[in-house]
Formats: C-alpha cells, structure tokens, sequence
C-alpha cells in the first residue's frame, strides 16, 4: 500500500499521479512499464515516487484495490451458482470474462497485465495469496469458499482448499493471459482449463481420501 505521506497529497495531485500511472499501465505490458514516463506525466521526481510507493507493483496493487472486492463477490456468486462445485468456479469465471469481452481502460489495464505472462508470477497484485494464509482477508476469502463447498461433492478439508483455490486460479489466470494474447482461440483454451481442473480435482480427492485412511 502506498505510504501515509502519499495519503496527505492534496486529492489533484494524486489524481495527477494515478491517471498518469494509469495512462502507463494501459500503454504497454506490465513488464515494459516505465516508473520514468509515470513520473515525467506527473511531474514529479523518481525521489518523491519512493516515497510514495515501493515499486511499480505496489502501486498496481492501489489502483487495482477495488479489483480484489469485485473478483471476490464474483467467486461467491459462480459459486453459488455452480451449487458448492468449487472446481466449475475458474471455468465459468474463465468463460464469463471471454463472453464479456474487454472495454474501457480498467480492462485494458487488466489486459496488458494478464498478457504478460510474467505477471502470472506475481498473482498477489490480483489478489491470489499463497495458501500459507499470510493474508488475514485471503484467509477469510477462502475460508468463505469452503463454508460454501458442497462437501459431498467435494470432499475436502479446508488445508487441501487453499491449495485447490490458488492452483485452479492460477490456470485461471493462464487461460486469461493466452486469451488476451490470442494465442489459441477460446474453444481451446476453455478445452484445456477444463482438463487441466479435472486433474486437480483427482488430485485434490485422491489427498483427502489418503488423510481420511489415515485417521
């Protein structure tokens, strides 16, 4: 998060400073982002953007704060729609973002930054933690998931869910870059997430039912 001397900027020039970031973000992949042409649109010197900011991924976690709320209601919603089947969640997500196609700058932003596929490393920026839980709100985000989870047909323990959860978005994530950067058409890349799910829903079955021989 930005610091608290960013914070006492009067309202203009952090408005100055974000719509500048924005206009970057939008301009070219994540990677080839510039912290300089931020700072030249802005006026402002590369000293003071430190001592608003960490790094350009901090301040793509600012701007994208309100993302982390709006993926979260989404999850809770295709899950509910999908009747506690956790493993249809990434797929219909996947679906729904490819149905609704991109528009505006918010979504070329999303854009240029899921189709850098470097990104995929730095997931956190969208707002999927590792499952060790060193997020109180992924915890709860999480723990959200699995009060949701038909366990009958999902027979997890919640451990084994936060590992399901980051690795089905992650290929989420994948399926997303590949379809921004057009490099195979939807009905492939929808074929593959799916395939790619099923393995880890064995998986993920297969773990609980050797922890249950075990108890």
């Amino acid at each position: 998060m930005p610091t608290q001397r960013f914070f006492n900027l009067k309202e203009e020039k952090k408005k100055i400073i974000l719509d500048a970031a924005m206009h970057e973000f939008t301009r070219v992949p994540f990677s080839e982002v510039s912290i300089n042409k931020i700072i030249h649109e802005a006026d402002i010197s590369r000293g003071s953007f430190y001592t608003y900011f960490e790094d350009k991924e901090d301040l793509a976690r600012y701007i994208l704060r309100g993302f982390r709320e709006q993926f979260e209601k989404a999850v809770f919603e295709t899950m509910d729609k999908a009747k506690g089947d956790f493993f249809e969640v990434p797929l219909l997500l996947l679906k729904r973002i490819m149905d609704e196609g991109t528009s505006g700058v918010g979504y070329k932003m999303y854009q240029n930054m899921l189709s850098d596929l470097n990104v995929i490393n730095q997931s956190h920026i969208f707002g999927v933690q590792s499952f060790r839980f060193q997020d109180p709100d992924y915890e709860a985000f999480v723990g959200g998931l699995y009060s949701r989870l038909d366990k009958e047909r999902c027979p997890i323990d919640e451990e084994t869910m936060a590992y399901v959860v980051e690795i089905s978005f992650l290929l989420a994530v994948k399926g997303i870059a590949l379809y921004y950067k057009e490099e195979a058409d939807e009905e492939l890349i929808l074929k593959t997430a799916a395939r790619e799910l099923r393995i880890v829903q064995r998986g993920a079955f297969a773990m609980a039912e050797q922890n249950e021989g075990k108890r």
